[in-house]
């Protein structure tokens, strides 16, 4: 897989994954970081703690993260949320947290998921993914094959199609009247040509 294509695909698993952190857990996770991490969660998402209640807190921070693929933003917030499960996960690895195999990854998990639950679980392990770690081709196939932490299936959305209802003038109504007359012309014409071919063809 090349190097677009797997940054697209983290991306896409990191989304995935946010999007499943309910707004309770949001703010669980904002709460629970020290005062530095706090401001860095408001700086990202251009707001004052100060001057929003919870739910104000997760709109500011679920807007910047849809908007962030491209300029970084989702992934910083998810480093942020997530940097407590990232470090048990690097605690438990131990000596093979750089470059673990797939069947380490999985022995580890179960006691990451226990302490924080399967859905940050699964934002952290995305993170990595977008960091561009070692270990990228193993968790993106558990996240993505493995029936203990894959992400469900992303949503699918449709979106009808806009129709433009132009605004009803005297002029346009003038000039589709002129069109109609000028292809009622043009059919007539055609018939008497066809007609005047015809009566040639008998002589």
């Amino acid at each position: 897989m090349n190097q677009v294509k797997t940054r697209l695909v983290a991306l896409s698993l990191l989304d995935r994954a946010f999007r499943n952190l309910d707004d309770a857990e949001v703010v669980r996770r904002y709460q629970a970081l020290d005062e530095d991490d706090q401001d860095a969660v408001q700086h990202i998402a251009s707001v004052k703690g100060s001057e929003l209640d919870d739910a104000g807190l997760v709109a500011a921070i679920r807007e910047t993260a849809n908007k962030g693929r491209i300029n970084g933003d989702l992934e910083r917030l998810s480093l942020l949320l997530t940097d407590d499960c990232l470090n048990d996960c690097i605690e438990l690895l131990g000596d093979d947290s750089d470059d673990p195999s797939e069947e380490q990854l999985l022995e580890v998990l179960p006691e990451v998921v226990k302490k924080h639950g399967l859905v940050p679980t699964q934002m952290m392990l995305a993170t990595v993914v977008c960091g561009e770690a070692v270990a990228s081709p193993h968790i993106i196939r558990i996240l993505k094959t493995n029936d203990d932490y894959k992400l469900p299936p992303a949503e699918v959305t449709t979106t009808a199609p806009v129709v433009l209802e132009k605004e009803e003038t005297p002029e346009r109504a003038a000039l589709r009247e002129q069109r109609k007359a000028r292809k009622i012309a043009e059919q007539e014409a055609a018939r008497r040509r066809r007609e005047q071919s015809a009566k040639a063809k008998r002589r």
